[in-house]
C-alpha cells in the first residue's frame, strides 16, 4: 500500500507545474551562483599562491643583515581553502585573508574582503550555499503545503478514507514520494557541481567524503521542512492559510533565529575589543603572570642563570651571543602569554556559536548553516586549526634566526650576519588541512539538532495522522 502512495505521490508531483516552474528557477539560480563561486575561489586561490611566492622570494633574496633584522621583514602566509568553499565561503568575507608572521608578537589575520566592501554590496552577497539552506526549503513548502489540504478540497481525501486507507501510510507514502521527487529534481544540480568541482580543483578524496557529508545533511534539512509542511498541511482546512504558516516559519528559522542568536550570544559572552585585547597582553608580559615576576625580575633571575651554566661574571664573556639567548627566553614568555589570551578569545568565540544553538528554536536553519560551514572548511574551528599551524611555523624560522644570532656572535657584540644561503634554508610553510573527521567532530553539535528537528517533525506528523480527517 505504502509503495502504491508513493508512486503515485512521485508522478503527481513530477507532473505538478509548478515543479517544473520552480525547479527549472532554482536550478538556475543555484547554478548561477555556484558557476560565479568557482572563479572567485580560483580567482582568490590564484592571488594567494602568487602573492605567497613573492613574499617567499623577497625573504630568500633579503641580501646580507643581521639575522634577527631579517626575522623582523617577516613572512605572509595563506590558508589554502577547500574546493568545497565553492558551495559555501563561511566566513572567508570576514576572517583575513593572511597572517604576517613576525618577532615579539604574534598577530591576527587580516585584510578581511568585508572590510573593503560598503554596507550595500554584503547585503547583496550570496553562495549556492545560501541557495540551499535558505532558498530550497521554498520549493519543499510550495510542493508540500497543500499536500493534504488538496486532497481535502478535492474530495479524494474522503474517498480514500471510505476505501479504509490508514492515515499513517497515507501520509508516509506521500512524505516519501515527495522526497523523491525533490531528490530527482536536485540530483542534476548535484551532479554538475561534482563535473565542475572535479574539473576546476584538485578533488580529494577528503573533499569527497564532505561533500557526501553535507549532501546527506541538506537532505536531513529538506526531509525536516517537508515533514512539517505536511503537518501544517494537515491541521488548516485552508491551502493559504497552510502556506503563509509556513512562509512564516521559514523566515522566522532563515531570516530572524541567526539575528536573535547572534544578538543573544553577543550578550551572554562578551569579548574584548581590540585596544583592550591587545592592551591586556602587554600588561601581562610586562607584569607576568601568576608568580612568574615582572619583565625585569624575569630578565635577572634568566641572566643569573645564564652566567652560572657557563661559569662567567660577566655577559660580554660569554662565549655566544646574550642579546640573542636573552631575547629568545623573553619571546618564549610573549608566545606564552599570547597563546593564552588568543586561546582565551577563540573559546569566548566558541561559546558564542553554543548560544546561537539556542535561537535553533526557531528552526533548524542555524545549525544548518553551520553544519555547511564546518563540512566546507570556512568555520572558526578550521581556521583556528590554521593559525595554531601558522604560529608553528612562525615559532620555527624565528627560531632559526635566534639560533644564527646567538651563534654567530660573543658576549653583547650584534655583529652577527646572515646571508641568501640562510633565508632560502628556511623551508616554505606547508598547511595541511584537517581531515572530514575534524569536521564531523566539530560539527557533531549541529548535526544533533538537525536530527532532533527530524525527529520532532515526524513525531509530529505521525500524531498528526491520528487527527487527519476528511
Amino acid at each position: 500500500m505504502i509503495l502504491a502512495i508513493v508512486h503515485k505521490e512521485l508522478l503527481s508531483v513530477l507532473r505538478d507545474g509548478r515543479l517544473l516552474v520552480l525547479a527549472f528557477s532554482v536550478f538556475a539560480v543555484l547554478t548561477g551562483f555556484f558557476l560565479a563561486s568557482v572563479a572567485e575561489h580560483q580567482q582568490v586561490q590564484l592571488e594567494k599562491q602568487s602573492v605567497g611566492a613573492t613574499a617567499k622570494e623577497q625573504w630568500d633574496t633579503q641580501g646580507v643583515k643581521n639575522p634577527h633584522a631579517a626575522a623582523h621583514f617577516g613572512i605572509y602566509v595563506f590558508k589554502p581553502d577547500s574546493p568545497l568553499a565553492s558551495i559555501d565561503p563561511g566566513l572567508r568575507q570576514y576572517t583575513g585573508q593572511t597572517l604576517w608572521l613576525e618577532p615579539h608578537k604574534r598577530n591576527v589575520a587580516r585584510f578581511s574582503p568585508a572590510a573593503d566592501q560598503g554596507l550595500a554590496s554584503r547585503f547583496g552577497q550570496a553562495s549556492a550555499g545560501f541557495v540551499l539552506y535558505a532558498l530550497f526549503p521554498l520549493l519543499v513548502i510550495a510542493l508540500a503545503f497543500n499536500a493534504i489540504t488538496q486532497e481535502r478540497e478535492q474530495g479524494t481525501l474522503r474517498m480514500l478514507h471510505s476505501l479504509g486507507v490508514s492515515a499513517t501510510k497515507l501520509l508516509l507514502g506521500k512524505f516519501t514520494g515527495l522526497l523523491l521527487a525533490f531528490a530527482v529534481v536536485l540530483m542534476p544540480a548535484m551532479l554538475i557541481a561534482v563535473i565542475i568541482l572535479y574539473q576546476n580543483f584538485d578533488f580529494a578524496g577528503d573533499d569527497l567524503f564532505r561533500l557526501s557529508a553535507l549532501s546527506g545533511a541538506f537532505f536531513i534539512y529538506y526531509a525536516i521542512f517537508a515533514a512539517l509542511a505536511m503537518s501544517v498541511s494537515i491541521h488548516f482546512k485552508s491551502s493559504r492559510l497552510a502556506l503563509f504558516t509556513l512562509l512564516a516559519f521559514w523566515a522566522g528559522s532563515v531570516l530572524i533565529a541567526p539575528r536573535l542568536g547572534a544578538a543573544a550570544a553577543e550578550m551572554m559572552v562578551p569579548t574584548p575589543g581590540a585596544m583592550a585585547f591587545w592592551a591586556a597582553i602587554k600588561n601581562d608580559i610586562q607584569q607576568g603572570l601568576g608568580n612568574d615576576g615582572d619583565h625585569d625580575a624575569r630578565e635577572a633571575s634568566f641572566k643569573a642563570q645564564v652566567l652560572k651554566r657557563y661559569g662567567v661574571e660577566r655577559v660580554e664573556d660569554l662565549p655566544l651571543g646574550y642579546t640573542a639567548l636573552n631575547r629568545n627566553f623573553n619571546d618564549g614568555y610573549s608566545e606564552r602569554v599570547h597563546a593564552l589570551h588568543f586561546d582565551r578569545l577563540r573559546d569566548a568565540f566558541e561559546r558564542q556559536s553554543r548560544f546561537i544553538h539556542i535561537a535553533s528554536l526557531l528552526g533548524p536553519s542555524i545549525a544548518m548553516r553551520s553544519v555547511s560551514m564546518t563540512l566546507s572548511g570556512m568555520d572558526l574551528a578550521h581556521q583556528r586549526h590554521f593559525e595554531d599551524a601558522a604560529e608553528n611555523y612562525r615559532h620555527y624560522f624565528i627560531g632559526l634566526t635566534d639560533d644564527w644570532d646567538r651563534e654567530r656572535s660573543h658576549g653583547t657584540e650584534r655583529g652577527a650576519q646572515g646571508h641568501d644561503s640562510d633565508w632560502g634554508s628556511v623551508k616554505a610553510f606547508s598547511y595541511e588541512p584537517p581531515s572530514v573527521g575534524f569536521a564531523l567532530h566539530h560539527a557533531l553539535i549541529d548535526l544533533l539538532v538537525l536530527l532532533a528537528w527530524l525527529v520532532a517533525a515526524l513525531m509530529w506528523l505521525l500524531f498528526s495522522a491520528k487527527r487527519l480527517k476528511p
